[in-house]
This record gives C-alpha cells, structure tokens and sequence, in this order.
C-alpha cells in the first residue's frame, strides 16, 4: 500500500512538472491472498486533463475500479481476498505498443476465471491530443472497414486452409489419426463461420508504423486441446491500408512523431 501511494505521488509529480510529455509509471503488487501472483498497470503521466480521463477509462473497465473514490489498491476489485475466493483476474501485465505526444497504445495480458479460467490479452489506443479511444469504427471509413473485413477473412481463411492439408498429409498412427481427423473437422467448421460479418470482435493495437489485427482461435474451452493454430494475428503496415483510414484515422496515425 505504501509502495503503491509513493508510486502515486511520483506520478502526480511528473504530470505536474511535464504536462506536455506522457510517460509511464508501472503499478506493481501482489495478490493478498496468493502472494506468488503479480497484477500491473500503466499510470499514464502528463497532460492531467488527458492522462487522467484515459487512466480512469482503462481502469474502470479493466480493473472494476473508479480512480476517483477511495480505495486501498487499484487491484482490489480484481485480486482475491480472503472474502472473496475467486478473483476476477488471476493476474495482470502488460506490454506498451506506443507511447509519444499523439498516439498511446497499451495491451493488457491476463486470466480471467468463471466456470473455467481463459487466458486473454486486450488493446486499448487513444489520441493524446484530444484523449479519445481509437477504434477501428472511428479511423475507418465505411468502404474500408468492408475492405479490411475482406483482407482478413482471406487470410484466415488461407491459414487454415493450409494447415488442415498439412494435417492431412501428415503420417500418424491410427490413435492418432483420430485426433488429427478431430482438429480437421474442426477447422472445417471454422471456415464455415467466414467470413467474418462485423470487426467487433477483433482486437487491434498501433505499432510505430503498422497495426496489429487480431481475431480469436477456432475452438471453444472444451476443444482447445485439438487447436495448435490458436489466435489468428494479422500485422499490416500503415502505409498499407491509408485507403481505407478516414481522415481523423489518417491524421491520426501518419502523425507519430
């Protein structure tokens, strides 16, 4: 607790002393109850006005947790206690895509558990000149958000395609013919479910000059022992898709320096 409120106050410090440059102060603690499990988050500094909002944005959705209550750690609400077994999240990290004066992107790294636990990373992209998230609803034209639905469904498509005729042709055992002809049939129904309808669902963070793109794996919970492909991930270079970017999107990230 008192790591995390000198952390706070050195943060406070530098949005106060560098309002016009944003950095990073990482939030690291462990989980009361299972000390061995490490939860961090990304305390933007600079400009207070937009540093905050995005601060209590990711946090709100992220961490179940308004910024501007009291609390007596950020994580509270996610970790488990001793009232509260189960935790929303088994851990938390990190990886910061891009960090200057116009573009901040962060991916979230975690383990969420219900009726069973499920690994899962999450994108958040924000304009630091205005303090909005980006998403590829607000930098995509209409006809582009179409084009780019096209280019990775082909793409997946192609993926599996080639993987399920490197199965085939793959020499096993009968036992393990079976599996094989399990994982086949399963990514034949995959391909049934293409192409893909909506970009909703796809999780996409911004490099220095290219977005990365991905969508989820093929299978569910209970079959994910028979699908090595996993998550599909998808890098396309800006330069790339500037036809599809509207002008807010354009401006946006053509304009890293």
């Amino acid at each position: 607790m008192q790591k995390f409120l000198l952390l706070f106050i050195i943060a406070l410090f530098f949005t106060n002393c560098k309002k016009n440059e944003f950095s990073i102060t990482n939030i690291t603690e462990s989980s009361p109850k299972y000390p061995t499990l490490i939860y961090e988050f990304p305390l933007l500094n600079g400009s207070e006005e937009i540093a905050n909002k995005i601060n209590r944005e990711i946090a709100n959705e992220l961490l179940d947790i308004n910024l501007n209550d009291k609390y007596k750690s950020i994580f509270e609400n996610i970790w488990a206690t001793e009232n509260k077994p189960m935790s929303r999240l088994s851990f938390l990290n990190y990886k910061i895509n891009t960090l200057n004066q116009n573009l901040y992107s962060v991916t979230f790294y975690s383990e969420g558990c219900g009726a069973y636990c499920e690994e899962f990373n999450i994108s958040y992209n924000y304009n630091l000149q205005n303090g909005n998230e980006l998403t590829l609803d607000t930098i995509l034209t209409s006809k582009g958000k179409d084009d780019l639905i096209k280019i990775l469904s082909v793409k997946k498509r192609k993926k599996i395609e080639d993987y399920i005729l490197q199965l085939e042709n793959e020499e096993a055992t009968i036992e393990d013919k079976k599996i094989i002809n399990e994982s086949i049939r399963l990514y034949k129904d995959c391909l049934t479910r293409l192409p893909f309808k909506t970009l909703d669902y796809i999780d996409f963070k911004i490099k220095k000059d290219s977005i990365i793109l991905e969508s989820g794996r093929c299978s569910n919970h209970a079959m994910r022992a028979l699908d090595d492909l996993g998550n599909y991930s998808y890098a396309l270079h800006i330069s790339d898709i500037e036809t599809y970017l509207n002008e807010y999107g354009l401006n946006t990230l053509t304009n890293q320096n």
